[in-house]
C-alpha cells in the first residue's frame, strides 16, 4: 500500500515547480542549500507579515512554527474561544494537507482569508498559494466566504514615524482561485504518487529558478556532470532562446558544434556563434571612432543603491533605488586617471548627501560614462526630485550621460562572455587582473546591498563596519576602473 506523506503548502507549490523538488525536500532534507540571496527574502517577508498583522491589534497570532500539533490545537481553540477576533497563522489540516493562513479575518458568515506577499504586484503563484489554502480551510469546514492577495503598493511614500498605513495594496483573486481550487485535489494525488517512486530524473532548465530559486540546484547540478563549456543556451535574448531551443532539440548542446547555417541571419548571433568557434574575439574597428565622439575629460560613474521593501526614509516609496554610494575615476585627455567616491553608512537617508556630492564632484563638462545609462539617470532624477534645489545642476549631469552598454553589445564580444554583457562577464576578457572573482567579501550587487544593510544595523560593531566600508569602496571603484579599461580596450 502506498504511503501517504504529511504535505504543506510550500511542498505542493515545489511539486508544482519540479517534482524533483519535492521528491528531495521529503526524502533528502540534508541536500537543501539555502542562499544569502533567498535567506533575505525570507527576511523581508517576516517584516512585511508583521506590518500586515499590525492593522488587527485585536488579532491573535499562532505561534508554534516547528510545533504544528500545536498550532492545529491553538487553531482551534482560538476560532472556537474568539470567532469574532481576526487570526494570524491560523493553522488547518485537510486530507493530509496543512496550511498556515496569513490573514484570518472574520465576516459576515465566515472569514476572509488574505495572503500577504512582499512583491509590488500580484503574482500567478500568489494565486496558487490561496487556491491550496482556500481547500484545505474549506475542506476542513472553515467558511472562507472570500479571499485576497495583499501586495505592497509601490505608490505608498512613508510619512516616517513608523506610519505605514497604506503599505497594501488589495489584489482581487476570486476568480483565478474560484478557478484553480478544484484542481488541487489532483495536485495532492499527483504529490503523493511521485513521492513514493523513486527520484525523479529530470533535466535541469529554466523552471529551477521559476517561480523561486531551487535549493537543490547543486545536487542537480553534480548528477548531470559536467555542462559544455559554451553550450548552445548562452545565445542571449528571445530569439536567441529560440534557437537554442531549437539546437537543443536537434541533438546540439556546444554551441562550437553548431554549423554556422543554423544559426541565421541574426547578426548579432552570428558574431557570437564565430568568436566561440574560432576561439578570437570580434572587435569592430567602428567602436573606437564612437568613443572618440564623446571626446575629454570623461567621468566614469557608477551607484550603488538600496531598495527596501518596507521604506525605511521618509519621502521613499519600497522598492525605490537610494543611492547610498557611488565611485567615479576621471580621465583626461592625456590618459591619467583621479578617483572620487562617496559612501554613506550611517543608516540615515543618504539622498541629500549624495546629490551634493555629485554636483561636487562631477564638474561642468565632458561626459559621464555609465554601464546601462538609463539606472544611473533614473537614480539622478528621483535625486533631483527629493531636492528640488538641486535640480538644476542634476539636470545638468544627466544630460552629460553617454551609455557604454549599446557600444560593447555592437561592437565587441569574447566568447568568455558566454552570451553576457555584463560589466563582470566583459571584463575579465580585456583586464583579468579587475576580474570581479578576485574582489573579497563583496563581488556583486546583491552583495554590495547585503553588505549595506549589515553595516547599518545598529548591532554591528564599529570594526565590522570599517570592514564593510572597505569591501563597498573596493567593489564600487572596481566598476569604475573596468569601465575605463574596457573602453580602452575598445579603442584599440
Amino acid at each position: 500500500m502506498a504511503r501517504r506523506y504529511f504535505l504543506s503548502k510550500s511542498k505542493l507549490n515545489a511539486y508544482r515547480q519540479c517534482a524533483r523538488r519535492l521528491w528531495l525536500e521529503v526524502h533528502r532534507k540534508d541536500l537543501i542549500e539555502i542562499s544569502p540571496a533567498t535567506q533575505r527574502k525570507f527576511d523581508v517577508g517576516h517584516r512585511v507579515g508583521e506590518l500586515a498583522r499590525a492593522e488587527y491589534p485585536d488579532g491573535v497570532l499562532i505561534g508554534h512554527d516547528s510545533a504544528l500539533a500545536a498550532a492545529l490545537s491553538e487553531t482551534r481553540a482560538a476560532l472556537a474561544a474568539s470567532p469574532r477576533r481576526p487570526v494570524f497563522e491560523a493553522t488547518v489540516r485537510h486530507a493530509d494537507v496543512l496550511v498556515r493562513a496569513d490573514l484570518l479575518v472574520p465576516t459576515a458568515g465566515g472569514f476572509h482569508m488574505a495572503e500577504v506577499k512582499s512583491s509590488g504586484e500580484v503574482k500567478p503563484y500568489h494565486v496558487t498559494d490561496v487556491a491550496i489554502q482556500a481547500w484545505v480551510f474549506r475542506g476542513a469546514g472553515i467558511p472562507v466566504r472570500s479571499v485576497e492577495v495583499r501586495h505592497i503598493d509601490g505608490g505608498f511614500v512613508y510619512p516616517g514615524g513608523g506610519d505605514y498605513r497604506g503599505l497594501f495594496a488589495r489584489g482581487d483573486v476570486e476568480a483565478d482561485v474560484a478557478r484553480l481550487e478544484p484542481e488541487v485535489p489532483k495536485w495532492v494525488r499527483e504529490a503523493q504518487a511521485i513521492l513514493n517512486r523513486p527520484e525523479p530524473d529530470l533535466p535541469m532548465g529554466a523552471h529551477c529558478d521559476d517561480p523561486f530559486e531551487c535549493p537543490f540546484k547543486r545536487h542537480c547540478a553534480r548528477l548531470a556532470g559536467p555542462a559544455p563549456a559554451f553550450p548552445v543556451t548562452l545565445l542571449p535574448g528571445a530569439q536567441g532562446g529560440r534557437l537554442a531551443e531549437e539546437l537543443i532539440a536537434a541533438g546540439f548542446a556546444d554551441l562550437r558544434d553548431v554549423p554556422a547555417a543554423r544559426i541565421g541571419e541574426d547578426a548579432k548571433l552570428r558574431r557570437i556563434h564565430e568568436a566561440t568557434v574560432s576561439g578570437r574575439a570580434y572587435l569592430s574597428p567602428a567602436a573606437r571612432e564612437v568613443l572618440a565622439g564623446w571626446g575629454a575629460p570623461r567621468r566614469y560613474l557608477d551607484f550603488e543603491t538600496i531598495g527596501f521593501t518596507v521604506p525605511r526614509w521618509a519621502g521613499t516609496r519600497p522598492f525605490q533605488q537610494v543611492p547610498f554610494q557611488w565611485s567615479c575615476h576621471a580621465e583626461d585627455a592625456g590618459g591619467r586617471l583621479t578617483h572620487a567616491e562617496f559612501l554613506d553608512l550611517s543608516g540615515e537617508d543618504p539622498s541629500r548627501a549624495c546629490a551634493e556630492s555629485l554636483v561636487a564632484a562631477l564638474g561642468q563638462t565632458g561626459p559621464i560614462v555609465a554601464y546601462s545609462a538609463a539606472f544611473e539617470s533614473g537614480v539622478i532624477q528621483r535625486l533631483a526630485e527629493r531636492d528640488p534645489d538641486l535640480a538644476p545642476p542634476l539636470a545638468a549631469i544627466r544630460a552629460r550621460l553617454v551609455d557604454l552598454l549599446p557600444v560593447v553589445r555592437a561592437h565587441y564580444y569574447h566568447r568568455d562572455m558566454k552570451g553576457s554583457y555584463s560589466i563582470k562577464d566583459v571584463l575579465p576578457t580585456v583586464a583579468p587582473e579587475l576580474a570581479h572573482a578576485t574582489l573579497g567579501e563583496v563581488q556583486d550587487g546583491g552583495g554590495a546591498q547585503a553588505a549595506y544593510v549589515e553595516a547599518i544595523a545598529p548591532e554591528t560593531t564599529d570594526e565590522r563596519r570599517a570592514e564593510l566600508g572597505r569591501s563597498l569602496r573596493e567593489y564600487c571603484a572596481r566598476d569604475t576602473l573596468g569601465m575605463v579599461r574596457v573602453a580602452r580596450a575598445l579603442s584599440g
